[in-house]
C-alpha cells in the first residue's frame, strides 16, 4: 500500500496519505530533543519536532506511522458522539467525577451550586440565564477540580518520586485538544474538563504526563515505566477516549 506525506512549505502542517485516504496533521516545532506524533481524543493530529529536525526525516517518520495513524482515528471514530452543547436547563444531565447527575435549576437571590443525592443543583438569582446558569457551574468544577486534582496528584506522584522526580507544581486551565501536558519546566498542566471523568480515569491522565517527566515521547522506555506504576493504563485511556468526547 503507497504511502506519501508532503509539507506545505512555510505552514505548521503536514498532509498524510495512506492508500486512498488522507488527513491533516499539525507541525509544531518544539525544545524536545525526539519527534513524537499524537492522535488526541478527538481525532486531531499533532506531530512534536525538535526545532533543528530536518524535514525529511520528519516525513519519512510520519510515512512509516500512516498507517497507525488511521487505526487510532477510526478507533476513535467508533467512539460515542461528543456531548451536545448543554443550555443549563433542569432536567439536563452532567457528568461530575464519572457519575451522571440531574441538573435542577432553582431561585435564590444568593447564587450557589451543590450535589444533592442525584442531582446537580444550581441557585440563581435569574433561572432564565442560562448564561449566568453556565458561568456557576464552571466555577464550580474549576473549584472541585482545583481540590480533587491535587488531592490526586498527591498520590500519583509518590512512585515518581522514589525515581527522583520533584513533585511538579500543579496547574489547571481549559484546554481544547489535551486532557494534560508536562511542560519543559517541570510542571504538570490537566484540563479542568478533566473533572467529569472518575479519579480513576484522572489518575491516569496524571501518571500518563508525570511519566513524561522522564521520558518526554511515547516510546518503549515512556510505556514501560507508565505500565510499571499503572498496570491497566491502556484500559483507562480507552475508558477515558470513550467517555468523554
Amino acid at each position: 500500500m503507497n504511502t506519501a506525506v508532503a509539507v506545505p512549505a512555510n505552514k505548521g502542517q503536514i498532509d498524510i496519505a495512506w492508500g486512498g485516504r488522507r488527513t491533516a496533521a499539525e507541525l509544531r516545532r518544539t525544545t524536545r530533543r525526539v519527534l513524537r506524533i499524537d492522535v488526541q481524543p478527538t481525532a486531531y493530529v499533532v506531530v512534536f519536532a525538535p526545532q533543528d529536525a530536518d524535514i525529511d526525516k520528519i516525513r519519512a517518520r510520519v510515512r512509516r506511522k500512516a498507517s497507525w495513524i488511521f487505526r487510532e482515528i477510526d478507533r476513535i471514530a467508533g467512539y460515542p458522539v461528543t456531548t451536545p452543547e448543554r443550555q443549563f436547563l433542569s432536567g439536563e444531565t452532567h457528568l461530575l467525577l464519572g457519575k451522571q447527575y440531574r441538573l435542577s435549576v432553582g431561585h435564590d437571590e444568593t447564587p450557589q451550586v451543590f450535589v444533592d443525592g442525584s442531582r446537580l443543583s444550581i441557585l440563581a438569582p435569574r433561572v432564565e440565564d442560562s448564561a449566568q446558569c453556565g458561568s456557576l457551574l464552571k466555577a464550580f468544577y474549576a473549584r472541585t477540580a482545583k481540590n480533587v486534582f491535587s488531592e490526586r496528584l498527591d498520590l500519583m506522584v509518590l512512585p515518581f518520586i522514589r525515581k527522583g522526580m520533584r513533585k511538579p507544581a500543579l496547574i489547571i486551565r481549559a484546554m481544547s485538544k489535551r486532557w494534560g501536558s508536562f511542560t519543559t519546566t517541570g510542571r504538570i498542566v490537566l484540563n479542568v474538563d478533566l473533572v467529569r471523568a472518575s479519579p480513576l480515569l484522572i489518575d491516569y491522565v496524571i501518571c500518563h504526563e508525570l511519566a513524561h517527566g522522564f521520558y518526554p515521547d511515547h516510546g518503549k522506555a515512556w510505556r514501560d515505566l507508565l505500565s510499571t506504576v499503572m498496570p491497566d493504563w491502556e484500559s483507562r485511556k480507552a475508558r477515558l477516549e470513550a467517555l468523554l468526547r
